[in-house]
């Protein structure tokens, strides 16, 4: 492999996470402006304790059952479709 060819690989998984980073506190900022706590979320979206404090905690983001869960929500919706296009 040339080094141009890794150097682009390796951009390319720098943007990735760079990418994954920016969706994760935008992810972040969504829940903590709509509920309560972590354990709101781990409650609306059934989803475990520690997986909603890390949510919280902008550490990671969701898999894309539960971003499609919000999108799809009435309520929810508009406003996560505006949290996730802000820096897209």
């Amino acid at each position: 492999m040339s080094s141009r060819k890794f150097s682009g690989a390796m951009a390319g998984r720098a943007e990735v996470l760079t990418y994954r980073q920016a969706f994760a506190r935008r992810w972040q900022s969504f829940v903590r402006a709509h509920f309560e706590d972590a354990a709101h979320v781990a409650h609306v979206f059934r989803v475990d304790a520690t997986t909603a404090a890390n949510w919280w905690a902008g550490a990671n983001a969701p898999q894309g059952w539960v971003v499609a869960r919000a999108v799809s929500d009435p309520d929810l919706g508009p406003s996560v479709v505006g949290y996730l296009r802000e820096a897209a």
